[in-house]
């Protein structure tokens, strides 16, 4: 009976924490903020951190989890228009960096580690976000507003699909992986010895 105590214990405790993180995602969602020089649509916040911490504790999976669920409470009292996409791609660039910075921290384990980890789920959410917004994202939004692609891509004052990528998508992604790695990296640090994440050099 000892030894089925504890992993239940872990159980409930993961049944209770990971909604927890997952709404206060939700909660910093709405502390989106618009990056200068950015196309109007990209909008910044930091909701991925609970994802990441819920990664640290659990497995990556677990912040995948939670990626969705705060996109599900996104979804119901959020959306005004009741569709996917925004949500679809918020949990894609959420997924691609949580996993990678995590992956690499539960390999090696430490603060290097985890630092490397998260500049490798940067480049991977950059990427990812770059071939996702040329083949699915960004076809979706115009057959949504019922425009062609290339009338869609003018709005935002750029020549083509790529042109929109590479001087807007992309750098974008690669701010918001800076910046939610700059807040993340000494959260890390704080909360590790109490967590068991081994933050050691």
């Amino acid at each position: 009976m000892k030894g089925t105590a504890i992993p239940t214990s872990q159980a409930t405790q993961r049944l209770v924490t990971i909604p927890m993180l997952a709404a206060v995602a939700f909660v910093l969602q709405y502390l989106e903020f618009q990056v200068p020089l950015m196309p109007t649509f990209l909008k910044l916040d930091f909701s991925t951190l609970p994802g990441l911490i819920g990664a640290l504790l659990y497995g990556p999976m677990a912040g995948v989890i939670v990626e969705v669920m705060k996109n599900a409470l996104h979804l119901l009292f959020k959306n005004t228009d009741g569709l996917l996409i925004g949500e679809l791609a918020n949990v894609v660039a959420g997924a691609s960096f949580i996993v990678a910075a995590v992956w690499l921290q539960r390999m090696k384990q430490g603060k290097m580690s985890f630092m490397a980890g998260l500049a490798i789920g940067t480049v991977l959410m950059t990427a990812v976000m770059a071939v996702a917004n040329a083949y699915f994202l960004l076809p979706a939004y115009a057959a949504l507003y019922q425009v062609s692609l290339e009338q869609l891509v003018a709005q935002f004052q750029a020549e083509s699909v790529w042109s929109l990528i590479l001087y807007g998508i992309v750098p974008f992604n690669l701010i918001k992986g800076i910046m939610v790695s700059v807040v993340a990296y000494p959260l890390y640090v704080k909360l590790a010895p109490r967590l068991s994440l081994y933050a050691r050099n």
